[in-house]
């Protein structure tokens, strides 16, 4: 079972998100959110809509369940592909 936490989770997204140069616009230019929702998730006042997640953790390069949802990572959950 997955733990959930929202601070850890948006503290995560940050993170990897800056870790590939990217902006929050950008970020939310993939996923066609606004940047108001990127802000909200990085700042732990709530989650990415559900539909969402497969295609954020792609974009950051982690795996969903063991990374991305409970803000955590594993040392081989980070994508190292180009």
């Amino acid at each position: 079972m997955i733990k959930m936490d929202c601070k850890k989770s948006g503290a995560l997204i940050r993170r990897l998100r800056l870790g590939k140069d990217m902006t929050q616009s950008a970020l939310a230019e993939k996923l066609g959110v606004i940047v108001q929702a990127v802000s909200k998730w990085e700042r732990g006042l709530g989650y990415p809509d559900v539909s969402l997640i497969n295609d954020l953790s792609s974009i950051l390069g982690v795996d969903a369940k063991g990374g991305l949802l409970c803000g955590e990572l594993s040392e081989n959950a980070c994508d190292s592909g180009t």
